[in-house]
């Protein structure tokens, strides 16, 4: 795995191809877990996956699309597509390096962008007839039937709740701080965040079950997370060389 503390002679004789850029955020999680959260999760399932594929773990970015919890103190954020327009920068970088794929870590479900953006990226790539792939990986939003096996709640927990508490208990429990107890838990749509601030949908800017959190819960969790995206990345890989070869019979 290579990182930003290695030297150009570092590079050239690493021949990595693969990079991985994780991205977080920078907005509120309550009064019991850290503005940064998004961002830690980001910058550690991206550190096991760069050194799963010898890749280039690139720094994070901190501070995306967070317009929902704008109202709270802490929250710093940019437009969608501003950040669409970074990665878009970013993996053109790469690519002229070099590079024949960029593995984007995404841990913050408000970067809906991404996925678009991402689309036309390889769109893009492939009519310039560039070797060149942008895979985007958000863990979260990727169903697997062994996460209702560790957690107690899985509907209604979508910010700071038993997922994210669980895994800062873990990953960091000296930066989780006492529970602020709700009345009722929040259970409007999710997409509400389209047309409210989370200041106006939950008590206290948590959505979820933190009470329900564990140390042990987040460690299977964050073990869970890294199985599922290298899943991913290989039945990926696997489709795409059965479609390039059925191309290549046509």
């Amino acid at each position: 795995m290579l990182t930003m503390y290695n030297t150009r002679r570092d590079f050239e004789q690493a021949g990595c191809r693969t990079a991985v850029l994780p991205i977080g955020a920078l907005e509120q999680h309550g009064s019991h877990l850290p503005v940064g959260t998004d961002t830690i999760f980001a910058q550690e399932l991206a550190r096991r996956l760069a050194d799963k594929l010898n890749a280039y773990l690139l720094p994070a970015l901190p501070i995306s699309s967070s317009i929902e919890h704008r109202d709270s103190h802490g929250t710093v954020y940019i437009r969608s597509t501003t950040l669409a327009l970074f990665v878009r920068d970013i993996a053109e970088s790469l690519r002229y390096a070099g590079y024949r794929q960029l593995v984007v870590v995404n841990f913050h479900g408000g970067n809906w962008s991404l996925k678009p953006a991402i689309r036309q990226l390889n769109k893009d790539f492939e009519a310039q007839g560039t070797d060149m792939k942008v895979v985007l990986i958000f863990t979260p939003g990727i169903p697997d039937p062994r996460t209702p096996t560790i957690l107690q709640h899985t509907q209604h927990d979508i910010h700071a709740g038993e997922f994210e508490t669980s895994l800062m208990l873990s990953h960091a429990p000296e930066l989780v701080r006492d529970i602020r107890p709700q009345r009722a838990p929040t259970t409007v749509p999710q997409d509400y965040m389209d047309y409210f601030d989370t200041s106006e949908l939950t008590e206290d800017g948590y959505w979820g079950f933190p009470e329900a959190a564990t140390a042990e819960k987040g460690r299977l969790l964050m073990d869970l997370q890294v199985d599922i995206a290298l899943n991913y990345l290989e039945k990926l890989e696997v489709f795409r060389q059965q479609v390039k070869a059925k191309h290549a019979t046509e």
